[in-house]
């Protein structure tokens, strides 16, 4: 018995709390992120009022915040078949279309919504985005310097306007967006760290100059290292010419210790999109006793989300009076934390007169600090093909880099590396200038 009127208590609890859901409640749920509850919730309320323009209105948006697009859009329709000019849903199928990547159609329904309400800002505000995500840089301007006129405190609109400014490689305009919508809400956490990532975009026109000491078992040497010339042809490519005698040019200081290589190389990084970059150079090298080799090298990167990146990529080296040499390398890149990521790398390799081929591993750790700053400290180890007297076939060394923005125009560069193979040992100090034309 009392099991009995427990459950019916209980029973009938339930059924008050589900009669008592309201449009408010479920849209607090939406708003909060807690995106099933909330449906589940307008679920019960479409049941007592499917058609009731502000619950199916509440449910659209609730779908369109999870993601769930085509069930957005569907409900969406709903209202509008009720309601042909029903701003709100006109606002949220355009947004919803955007997230979705139609782009083409989510422009339609902020048409409308100008041809509703004259001059509506938020019809103005929806097509800024829509063109801003879309990449057309040019027009999404235009929309955000005029929102920015009528709503001169809205720092939102301060923050598209640098978004598009950086995705038509206006760096300096994009700076200045976002400064002044910092001094109106000095703190906002998304401008601020916008305006610290401006600093790590690549230059209109780049000019490296690198100079270095090395010493290798009592020997040492002072000169030019590398001398780099990269600019911007388009915002989906840039070319580079390089003059290089780093003396580890080919296996990116791994394999190849004391040998003067003098190269210079021309190249070019494509981004094909978001997800997508890849670099290819080819050059010549001038090996000591007059022997030319031919270089070609390249990479592919595809990011992932979570600012995560696969890297995979080569070297050739080719040329008639010594066996060619080959490498290729796998990489990933993972953050962790903010400021702070590590990347692991196998690189396996053909060395001149090694009788079999090479591996060799390195670790990574980057370090992106604001406004620029990049510290990158690793370590590698292998095994060589080639014993020394001693028997030992061992690779390993360390290094330590940096980046070291001065100025807007002016960067440093020094690098520390130190390397110890079977048969010698080397030690390379590195000092320099990154010349910056921003646009």
């Amino acid at each position: 018995m009392k099991f009995a009127i427990t459950f019916t208590f209980l029973l009938v609890c339930t059924l008050q709390a589900a009669y008592t859901q309201t449009p408010d409640q479920a849209r607090q749920l939406a708003t909060a992120g807690r995106n099933l509850e909330a449906e589940k919730m307008y679920a019960l309320l479409l049941e007592k009022e499917p058609d009731n323009p502000q619950i199916l209105l509440g449910a659209a948006y609730n779908y369109s915040w999870a993601g769930q697009y085509d069930k957005a859009k569907k409900v969406f329709d709903q209202v509008l078949a009720l309601s042909p000019k029903h701003p709100e849903a006109l606002i949220g199928k355009g947004y919803n279309l955007a997230w979705a990547g139609e782009y083409a159609a989510a422009k339609s329904p902020f048409q409308m919504l100008e041809k509703v309400q004259p001059g509506s800002w938020e019809a103005k505000k929806g097509l800024g985005y829509v063109y801003l995500w879309q990449g057309n840089s040019p027009v999404a301007i235009r929309y955000f310097e005029e929102l920015i006129l009528a709503f001169p405190q809205q720092i939102e609109f301060y923050i598209a306007l640098a978004q598009a400014y950086l995705q038509n490689d206006q760096i300096r305009l994009a700076r200045i967006a976002l400064q002044s919508g910092l001094g109106i809400e000095p703190g906002h956490p998304v401008a601020r760290e916008l305006l610290n990532n401006t600093y790590q975009q690549a230059a209109l026109l780049d000019l490296d100059v690198l100079t270095g000491y090395s010493v290798t078992d009592g020997m040492s040497s002072f000169g030019l290292r590398t001398l780099q010339m990269s600019g911007r042809v388009n915002k989906s490519l840039r070319l580079f010419a390089r003059y290089d005698n780093s003396l580890s040019l080919d296996l990116a200081s791994l394999v190849r210790q004391n040998r003067e290589a003098q190269a210079f190389t021309v190249g070019g990084v494509a981004k094909w999109n978001h997800r997508l970059t890849t670099r290819l150079d080819y050059g010549v090298r001038l090996l000591p006793e007059g022997v030319r080799q031919q270089v070609l090298s390249g990479e592919q990167v595809v990011f992932l989300p979570g600012n995560m990146a696969l890297k995979a990529g080569g070297f050739l080296g080719l040329g008639r009076r010594l066996d060619n040499e080959w490498l290729m390398y796998v990489g990933v890149r993972a953050p962790i934390g903010k400021f702070y990521a590590v990347e692991p790398y196998y690189f396996y390799a053909r060395v001149e007169n090694n009788p079999r081929p090479e591996s060799r591993i390195m670790l990574n750790n980057q370090f992106r600090l604001p406004k620029g700053y990049e510290i990158n400290l690793g370590a590698l180890y292998g095994k060589s093909s080639i014993r020394s007297e001693n028997g030992s076939n061992n690779v390993h060394g360390a290094y330590c880099s940096a980046v070291l923005p001065f100025s807007r125009y002016i960067w440093g560069l020094a690098s520390l590396r130190r390397e110890k193979g079977p048969f010698n040992s080397l030690t390379v100090v590195s000092a320099g200038i990154k010349w910056r034309l921003e646009k």
